[in-house]
Order: C-alpha cells, then sequence, then structure tokens
C-alpha cells in the first residue's frame, strides 16, 4: 500500500440555468384626457355686395324624357308605355272638304261676255252709222273700229266685268242684276275719261275733246248700255253654276259630317273583353 494519498480533485462549480426573458415594450402611462378651453373666435368683417350685382345662377337639373317618336300624321308616339301590353292606336282625323269657288269659271264666262260685247257694240255702231251716212259696214265703219270709241269701252268692260265675277263669286242672280248696274256705270264714266285722256292729252287735237260733247254722244251712250245687258245676263249662267257649286259644298259638308261622326262612334264604342 502506498503511503502517497491522492490528490483530491478540483470541485466545478455548477452554474445555475438561466431562464431567457422576452423583453415587454414599455406601454404608456394612462393619462386622463382634460377637456381643453374653447379659443374665441375673432370677429371678421364681412364684405359689403354690391346692391346690382347678379346672383349666381344656379342649375337647375331637370329630368329628361325619352325623345317621343312622330308620326306621317302630326300625331306624337310615346317613348315607352307606361303600362305593360298597352297598345297605341293613331288615328288620322278627316281633311274637311274644301268649299269650291266659281271664280275661274266666271273669269272664263267674263271673256266670253268681252267677246260678246264687241261684237253686239260693234253691230250697234254700224247700225248707228248706217243712219247717219246711208251706208251699212262701209268705209266709215272700218274706220270705226281703228279708233279708241272701239277699244276703250271694250277695255273697260273687261276688266270691271272680271272685277264683278270675282267680288260676287257664288252669289246669286240678284248679285249679277245689281253688279251690272254698277258695271254700266263704270263703263259710261271711264270711257269718257279715258277718252278725254286720249284725246286731249295723247293726240293732242286743235279742237279739244270736252266732258259734254262725250256724254251725249250716242256710241258711248250705247256702250253702256249694251254692257248692262250682257253683264245681267251672262250673269245668269254664272250664278246658275254658282248654285251647283254651293249645293255640291253642301254635299260634301253633309258626307264630312257623317263620316266624322260614324268615326267617332266607333272609337268611343267600348272593345269587347278579350276571350
Amino acid at each position: 500500500m502506498s503511503d502517497e494519498t491522492p490528490a483530491p480533485k478540483p470541485r466545478t462549480t455548477r452554474r445555475p440555468k438561466t431562464e431567457e426573458v422576452t423583453p415587454v415594450p414599455d406601454q404608456p402611462e394612462f393619462v386622463e384626457p382634460v377637456a381643453a378651453e374653447p379659443v374665441p373666435a375673432e370677429p371678421v368683417a364681412a364684405e359689403p355686395v354690391a346692391a346690382d350685382a347678379e346672383a349666381a345662377p344656379t342649375e337647375v337639373v331637370t329630368p329628361v324624357e325619352a325623345p317621343a317618336s312622330g308620326t306621317a300624321t302630326g300625331e306624337v308616339a310615346p317613348a315607352a308605355p307606361t303600362i305593360a301590353g298597352q297598345q297605341v292606336v293613331y288615328v288620322q282625323t278627316p281633311v274637311p272638304p274644301r268649299p269650291r269657288g266659281n271664280r275661274v269659271v266666271g273669269v272664263l264666262l267674263a271673256l266670253v261676255g268681252a267677246v260678246l260685247f264687241a261684237v253686239v257694240y260693234a253691230v250697234v255702231v254700224g247700225l248707228i252709222l248706217y243712219f247717219r251716212s246711208a251706208e251699212l259696214f262701209g268705209a266709215s265703219f272700218n274706220a270705226f273700229l281703228g279708233t279708241a270709241f272701239f277699244w276703250v269701252p271694250i277695255l273697260v268692260f273687261t276688266l270691271g266685268f272680271i272685277l264683278l265675277v270675282l267680288i260676287v263669286n257664288r252669289a246669286g242672280w240678284a248679285a249679277h242684276v245689281f253688279g251690272s248696274l254698277l258695271l254700266a256705270f263704270v263703263v259710261y264714266f271711264a270711257s269718257i275719261g279715258l277718252l278725254l285722256l286720249v284725246g286731249n292729252v295723247f293726240r293732242g287735237a286743235n279742237q279739244p275733246v270736252t266732258f259734254a260733247a262725250l256724254a251725249v254722244n250716242p256710241l258711248v251712250i250705247a256702250s253702256a248700255i249694251i254692257a248692262r245687258e250682257v253683264a245681267i245676263w251672262l250673269g245668269l249662267a254664272i250664278a246658275a253654276r254658282g248654285r251647283r257649286v254651293k249645293a255640291r259644298n253642301v254635299e260634301a259638308r253633309a258626307a264630312f259630317d257623317r263620316e266624322l261622326a260614324q268615326k267617332k262612334a266607333e272609337y268611343d264604342r267600348p272593345a269587347a273583353p278579350a276571350a
């Protein structure tokens, strides 16, 4: 056995195991809210507004409806029906008949009357010259046909008769009888005035033509009488056609009223319920 004692082993000191600690962020301390004192607002001076200043226009928005579609008859169809399945029916209103006049035919008959007046006037003047010169439709008559005594009354009668027909239109024969009297006065005095103008101004005759001489001239008097007779008898034909035109207008208006009443009754009739 050895006397040597073994050296003691060094003692190791064990460190205690430390736990990991997660750092926690600092939380802010709770601060009690304090009510803030209101700060008085400083008064601001308002700028003066001019009296004549116009207010700014405000834009007004209006609802816009859908465009409506037009028809050939001038009626407007709604853009969309308000009720489902609604049927829109367009009805064309009948146009009333236009009254027919008697002026066109009356003017044509007035032109025929002017030709008739010229023929009768020439025949009467030929007879008057025959009693003066004992020559029937001779040289004096041929000279007369080229003078103003023949053409002036014809021109005045034609214009006056056409104007009379345009005025009376569809009037009866009484209007033509009264109008023929006025036409005779117009032919008489207008012929005298135009003959004075032609004889004294245009021709410059040495012996001036006087109103008294023309007023008693048989040719001028004959022109006024013939104008009345032609106007009164042709007026009878014009008035007869005027009566027929008025009767046709009455019949056309009555037929239009019947058709309008019939269509109105059809539209007012309630529709039969669908089966």
